[in-house]
């Protein structure tokens, strides 16, 4: 016997997954500008230890972004593996987006949004 599986409104879905998506964009932000001091290398960091953490970011935060998709696209409507990739879409877009535009903006004077850069 096949269970049945419940499927969510479209607009709940919506709601949701924008959220989410919203809410993992806003945790970056909020770890690269808590680590701003680790991006300024000198004689308490070096740049493999700045590394090693933008690395645990990055790669922490995907993943997050991977399981959190797949357990919620498994609620929604059962396509685990759609909301996963959506998610990680959406935040590895940001990521890099971020970093080129906080580089940009760094080389015009306004550096420290979200990490130290040098130009």
């Amino acid at each position: 016997m096949q269970a049945r599986q419940r499927h969510r409104p479209a607009w709940l879905q919506i709601v949701v997954a924008a959220t989410v998506a919203l809410l993992l964009v806003a945790g970056y932000w909020l770890a690269l500008r808590l680590t701003i001091d680790v991006t300024r290398i000198g004689p308490g960091h070096t740049d493999n230890y700045r590394d090693s953490v933008y690395l645990a970011i990055h790669a922490g935060l995907l993943a997050g972004a991977a399981v959190l998709g797949f357990v919620m696209g498994k609620w929604l409507n059962g396509l685990g593996l759609g909301y996963a990739l959506l998610l990680m879409l959406v935040l590895s877009v940001a990521m890099v987006g971020t970093q080129l535009g906080t580089h940009t903006l760094a080389c015009h004077g306004h550096n420290d949004l979200v990490r130290h850069w040098t130009c």
